[in-house]
C-alpha cells in the first residue's frame, strides 16, 4: 500500500489520532503500534504495516518541530518501550481549561446546550459520557435568538464605531413595555448577574458635554434582554478623545457599578461589622463582598479576635448599595456601623420605607 492514495492520507489520520485521542495530561496514557493500526483500519478499512507507522511518527515529529508547535520538548510523540505518548502543543487547551469552559457554559442559562456538546466532542479524551450529568447542575434555558441578533449588531457597532438606535423597555413577564427609543454609541459589552449589558454613550445626554473633559455623565448601561430592537442609524458616533481615555473612563464606570447600576459619583463607604464570634463576622462579610465586586480594604484597626471587622470600599453611589447594606444587617448575631453621615442618613430612609411597607402588609 506504499504507493496508494490512501497511504498518503494515513499520516493525517495519525496526526488527528494523537491530537484528539491521546491525552497529554495523563501520565499513564500511552498507545501501542497495534492501537494505531487498529484505529487506521477503523477509519480507512485498510491494514497498514508497522514499519510505515514508525516512519510516519518520525515525519509527524519533524513537522511539529519545524513549526515550533511542541511545548517544552524536542519531540511531540515520544516512545516508552513499545508504547507511545505525546507532549502538549503550544496552542493546545489543557484539560483544566476545557473543563472550565464546559462548566461555565453548562451553568449559564444564556448559552445553547449544543455548544457544550460541540466542545466536548472537540476534546474526547477530556470528558467521559456522563461528565455534565455527574459534575454539574445544569441551568440551560432556550436561547433568545433576538438577543443574539442584538448582541451581534452591537458588537459590529463597537468594532466599526457606528451609532445604533435601540428600543428599550421594561420586562413584564415575557413582554417588554414602556419602550422608548434612544440613539447610542456602543462602547463595550459587559456580563453581570447572568445577563448581557451594553455600555454606551447616550447621544442625547452627550450633546451638551465638553468632550475635552469627560463623557462619563453620558455613559449608560443597557440590559440586552430589555432591548426590543437594534438598528443602524445615520447619527454621529460619539467617542472619547483617545483610546487611553476611553479605557480609563470605562474602567471607572464599571468600578463604580453595583448590581448592574452605575454612578458617576463614586464614594468611599466605611463600615464596622460586629459579631458575637469571628465566624459570624466572616459570614456576613463574605456575603457583602460577593455583592460588592469592587476592591475592599481591611483597615488596620480591625480586631477579628474580638468579632470586629472594619472595612472601606470604594463603590458607586447607587440605590442597590442600600439593599446590600440591609442584607448585611440581617445576619444573625451581627451589627453594622456606617461611618459616612450621608450614607447613614439615606440608609435610615431606606429602612423607614421597608418598615412602612411591612406595616401596610400587616394591615
Amino acid at each position: 500500500m506504499a504507493n496508494s492514495e490512501l497511504s498518503k492520507l494515513k499520516i493525517l489520520f495519525m496526526y488527528d489520532y494523537f491530537r484528539n485521542q491521546v491525552n497529554p495530561f495523563d501520565e499513564n496514557e500511552a498507545v501501542s503500534v497495534s492501537d494505531i493500526i487498529s484505529y487506521l483500519e477503523t477509519m480507512t478499512g485498510n491494514t497498514f504495516e508497522r514499519k510505515s507507522i514508525y516512519a510516519d511518527i518520525s515525519k509527524i515529529n519533524e513537522y511539529v518541530n519545524m513549526t515550533a508547535k511542541v511545548k517544552g520538548s524536542d519531540s511531540w510523540i515520544t516512545s516508552e518501550g513499545r508504547k507511545y505518548k505525546r507532549n502538549q502543543l503550544v496552542d493546545e487547551i489543557t484539560i483544566d481549561e476545557a473543563r472550565l469552559i464546559v462548566d461555565a457554559i453548562s451553568t449559564t442559562n444564556f448559552v445553547e446546550t449544543e455548544l457544550c456538546d460541540k466542545i466536548i466532542k472537540m476534546f474526547p479524551r477530556y470528558f467521559d459520557d456522563n461528565y455534565q450529568q455527574r459534575a454539574l447542575y445544569p441551568h440551560y434555558e432556550k436561547i433568545d435568538k433576538r438577543s443574539i441578533f442584538h448582541i451581534n449588531s452591537i458588537r459590529t457597532g463597537i468594532e466599526k464605531k457606528e451609532a445604533r438606535k435601540i428600543s428599550y423597555g421594561y420586562k413584564l413577564g415575557s413582554d417588554l413595555t414602556e419602550k422608548t427609543e434612544k440613539i447610542i454609541s456602543p462602547m463595550a459589552l459587559d456580563w453581570e448577574n447572568n445577563c448581557y449589558y451594553v455600555i454606551a454613550i447616550d447621544n442625547a445626554e452627550a450633546k451638551d458635554l465638553d468632550r475635552d473633559q469627560s463623557l462619563t455623565p453620558a455613559l449608560r448601561r443597557y440590559r440586552v434582554d430589555r432591548i426590543a430592537q437594534v438598528v443602524g442609524v445615520k447619527a454621529p458616533y460619539i467617542d472619547f478623545m483617545s483610546e487611553k481615555l476611553r479605557k480609563q473612563e470605562l474602567k471607572s464606570f464599571v468600578d463604580n457599578s453595583l448590581s448592574a447600576f452605575s454612578s458617576s459619583s463614586p464614594i468611599m463607604v466605611k463600615l464596622t461589622i460586629k459579631g458575637t464570634t469571628r465566624k459570624d463576622v466572616l459570614k456576613a462579610y463574605g456575603a457583602f463582598a460577593s455583592r460588592v465586586h469592587n476592591n475592599i480594604n481591611i483597615t488596620d484597626d480591625t480586631k477579628l479576635d474580638k468579632g470586629i471587622l472594619k472595612i472601606a470600599v470604594r463603590t458607586g453611589h447607587t440605590p442597590t448599595l442600600y439593599t446590600d447594606l440591609f442584607e448585611l444587617s440581617t445576619f444573625e448575631n451581627v451589627d453594622i456601623e456606617i461611618e459616612n453621615p450621608e450614607i447613614c442618613s439615606e440608609y435610615g430612609e431606606y429602612i423607614k420605607k421597608a418598615a412602612a411597607a411591612a406595616k401596610l402588609q400587616e394591615l
